[in-house]
């Protein structure tokens, strides 16, 4: 199988990547995935934004086989080799790794109470006897369903293989960072895969064999990496149009649900979302029945629903009419809750219900976390001395260590902006 991608250019499933990636291509659980947008909203701020999980799967399963070409001669050296099995669990794992996404990327899951999250679901589908990706692992090997399944949350008998699907170098970030680059414009998520790929090591242990860094030579493409993770997460993925944009969606969803709990509504409902407003548990089958396409169409419909709140809020959805945000920057954040209290104060007396039309936005991200243990930590092998955990090796990386990066914003509708603003200088300056 070979086909055409915009960040990797020719992608080749071909000889032993062609034993299970082609089949699970094919299936309607992952062919699902060419509905399900990789940013969510992403695209009201970066208009090339449009890309689908489907084509994140893929590459992601192109960067398994590039990872799994360099290394599985190098654990063979050391006496660990890796398995005809193994090879194709990874790859399946790095294929099938988004499975279980909803609609809209992650906003989906946190909108309605008791929503099991994506990678619930992954497991879900994967471990369902019914599901088409089930039975294509199934018709290679009966085990295989259950330990793709475990690999697909980073859990293998051989930690290389458990870290490359989902740790700290992992192939769904290689991959992600890439292509949301390119996608959405912002040239911050590059970084050079090519001699990230060639810096990898195989180390072995007594746990197994497992990912290391080729001495010194390799921590310029590493430290780039875990660069480009950080600039993304500043740029892109913590963008205030965005964070706005789900905003208004999150108070879209909230108002449908509370009128679906006092049995009033919306006029217009897809029955599977319907179950989901009334917190009824869905199967797999029934969950995977949803995608962007699916809520996109039930907003359009909400623009005219009699319930003025639930109107509004879809309408502005449709038309980009977002919220505005104020940066919570100089203001300390132990007075989060009350400066939070008082927007709300400011969109009421703007004449908007607050539970729908007001948030405090706070999100945070580690860009480079160091291992809980020696086992798990990512080390560089240096031809004359004892390996090392790569902080320690890298003056980048020991900066970065347990370090976050905190954004807070309030959220609101454009008619408060002035009191909001007022209240947050009035706030910043010690009032």
């Amino acid at each position: 199988m070979i086909l055409r991608d915009p960040v990797h250019g020719l992608v080749a499933f071909d000889g032993a990547d062609a034993r299970v990636v082609p089949a699970l291509l094919d299936t309607r659980e992952f062919q699902r995935l060419r509905d399900v947008r990789a940013l969510g909203v992403a695209s009201m701020a970066f208009p090339g934004a449009e890309h689908s999980r489907f084509t994140h799967g893929i590459g992601a399963a192109r960067v398994m086989a590039r990872l799994l070409a360099r290394v599985e001669p190098l654990a063979a050296e050391l006496g660990v080799p890796l398995s005809p099995q193994d090879h194709d669990d990874a790859m399946a794992a790095a294929l099938l790794h988004d499975l279980g996404h909803g609609p809209l990327s992650h906003l989906f899951e946190e909108v309605f109470p008791g929503m099991p999250t994506h990678e619930a679901w992954s497991s879900a589908a994967i471990l369902d006897p019914d599901s088409g990706v089930h039975r294509v692992l199934a018709s290679r090997d009966a085990g295989m369903p259950a330990r793709v399944e475990r690999l697909v949350h980073g859990i293998h008998p051989i930690p290389l293989l458990a870290r490359a699907v989902s740790g700290t170098l992992d192939v769904d970030r290689c991959d992600y960072l890439l292509r949301d680059s390119h996608m959405t414009g912002a040239r911050y998520g590059l970084f050079d895969l090519d001699w990230l790929l060639r810096a990898l090591a195989v180390e072995r242990t007594a746990a197994g064999a497992r990912l290391a860094v080729d001495g010194a030579k390799g921590l310029p493409a590493i430290e780039g990496y875990f660069l480009a993770r950080l600039f993304m997460y500043q740029q892109v993925y913590f963008h205030k149009t965005t964070r706005a944009a789900e905003a208004v969606l999150r108070g879209v969803f909230r108002r449908v649900a509370d009128l679906a709990g006092e049995g009033r509504g919306p006029s217009v409902m897809p029955p599977t979302l319907a179950r989901l407003a009334r917190g009824e548990a869905l199967s797999s089958v029934e969950y995977l029945r949803l995608d962007d396409t699916v809520l996109w169409s039930a907003v359009s419909a909400w623009c005219d629903d009699p319930d003025p709140v639930l109107a509004s809020l879809a309408r502005r959805c449709r038309a980009r009419a977002l919220f505005k945000t104020a940066p919570l920057d100089g203001v300390d954040s132990a007075y989060d809750d009350e400066i939070a209290d008082a927007m709300r104060a400011c969109v009421r007396a703007a004449g908007f219900d607050d539970r729908y039309h007001a948030s405090l936005d706070v999100v945070e991200v580690v860009p480079f976390e160091s291992a809980s243990t020696d086992d798990e930590a990512l080390r560089v092998l240096h031809a004359h001395r004892a390996p090392e955990p790569i902080e320690r090796a890298s003056f980048v990386l020991s900066r970065l260590a347990g370090t976050s990066l905190v954004r807070r914003h309030l959220i609101f509708p454009a008619e408060a902006r002035d009191a909001v603003t007022k209240l947050v200088a009035s706030r910043r300056d010690g009032a």
